[in-house]
């Protein structure tokens, strides 16, 4: 785990999660590369929380990644947590899986 200022970032193998608080929610953007000589679908499962009563999970499902490409994507987490967001979340990856795709046909 690493700061970039506000931005808390956490690194499991090729992905990478960067999650900054702010006025709507825990901003959280998931990046993962594929490393593999074939082209797969790559699910990451993330959670943040307060470390005490309140977590959120979110999964982000990336289809078709290429050899040597990266997926990205971005998402508002804990916007409808009814309280004080804590200023430093805890930030997990809880898994990454990936499968290859069956041919179309």
């Amino acid at each position: 785990m690493s700061y970039q200022g506000k931005t808390k970032i956490v690194t499991l193998g090729n992905t990478e999660v960067r999650a900054t608080v702010d006025e709507t929610g825990v901003k959280v953007t998931c990046s993962t590369t594929n490393t593999i000589d074939r082209t797969r679908n790559i699910n990451v499962t993330v959670s943040v929380g307060n470390g005490t009563d309140w977590v959120t999970t979110n999964n982000f499902e990336f289809q078709d990644v290429a050899t040597g490409q990266t997926a990205s994507e971005t998402t508002v987490m804990g916007a409808s947590f009814e309280g004080v967001l804590p200023d430093d979340p805890k930030i997990h990856i809880d898994s990454v899986t990936s499968y290859i795709p069956e041919p179309a046909g």
